[in-house]
């Protein structure tokens, strides 16, 4: 029991740390930024597809949507980011985190304690006048260290014996996709799900056909980071978080109905199964995300207003 409760301890206090990295990121961000920093991100993601592109390459390269999404949410609770720009950014980020399935082997680590480190020492001995910079890099690598707490605390439900045991009851697309959103909601990465799909499926012990359904699911469970970050923040910010899971619910549909044709056939072709199940996760979160910004602009004023309202 003492094992118990240090391990649900330690769950909890490393979500603790993430929601205050990420606010206090955020207010760092405002405060030495201020109207250049504003207007910088404003230029950047001036349009719908420039945003999401920052917000694929960004995923691609620190290689977590969560933490995309997480301060695409938080810098536009600080009018940083505006409402649009964030929401188009979280568009781009579930582009940019399907480089993992194709990189599982080399997964980008370790940016939590790097730059924690070193914003750490640069707010201690850098020059005087640039020393606050180190503290927003401080916090910068406060949330990736929170998510890999998280991740590495609940990573052990997802690749215990638990879903070894499963394999055959996952045969059902709908048990799968469930089980990826669950999955991924626990550990508090789509990234961790995509290698769990991946690498079973290069070793034969899981299906591509059943790999994808649990892909697909993820998509919906790493929507949970970003409720957890708007928790912390204002009606604005969760109803940004909301948006988010609609749109991924969206691409979800997508998956399960008009894409069902081409999925058919990338299973068909001779590739080694691990690269159809990651060919099919890159072109189903382009094609959603593709799919997302074509709405964006008929529904924005009206999902503006929703956003903006009092109830």
């Amino acid at each position: 029991m003492d094992g118990l409760l240090t391990w649900i301890f330690s769950v909890l206090a490393a979500i603790m740390l993430f929601l205050h990295g990420l606010s206090a990121f955020s207010d760092e961000m405002s405060r030495l930024g201020g109207e250049r920093l504003r207007l910088a991100l404003q230029r950047l993601t001036r349009s719908d597809w420039r945003g999401s592109l920052l917000g694929a390459v960004f995923t691609a390269l620190v290689q977590s949507s969560s933490a995309v999404t997480s301060m695409a949410v938080g810098l536009a609770n600080n009018r940083t980011l505006t409402e649009r720009s964030a929401v188009s950014v979280m568009i781009g980020a579930n582009v940019g985190t399907t480089l993992t399935a194709w990189l599982v082997a080399m997964k980008v680590s370790g940016l939590g304690p790097l730059f924690v480190t070193l914003g750490c020492a640069w707010s201690l001995i850098g020059p005087r006048p640039w020393r606050p910079y180190g503290k927003a890099l401080f916090y910068f690598g406060l949330i990736f260290l929170a998510l890999d707490l998280i991740s590495q605390g609940l990573a052990p439900l997802a690749a215990g014996p638990w879903l070894a045991q499963r394999h055959a009851a996952l045969g059902s697309p709908l048990l799968a996709l469930l089980a990826g959103a669950v999955l991924t909601g626990l550990v508090q990465s789509s990234s961790v799900v995509s290698g769990l799909a991946v690498l079973p499926v290069s070793q034969t012990v899981l299906a591509p056909g059943v790999a994808v359904w649990l892909v697909a699911g993820a998509n919906i469970g790493t929507t949970s980071t970003a409720f957890l970050a708007s928790s912390a923040l204002d009606a604005t910010a969760r109803r940004l978080a909301l948006l988010n899971t609609g749109f991924n619910v969206l691409g979800v549909l997508l998956f399960a109905t008009v894409l069902q044709p081409l999925i058919a056939w990338i299973l068909r072709q001779h590739i080694p199964p691990a690269q159809q199940v990651a060919l099919v996760h890159s072109v189903f979160n382009l094609a959603a995300a593709m799919a997302a910004l074509a709405l964006l602009p008929p529904m924005w004023p009206r999902l503006e207003t929703w956003m903006r309202s009092r109830s």
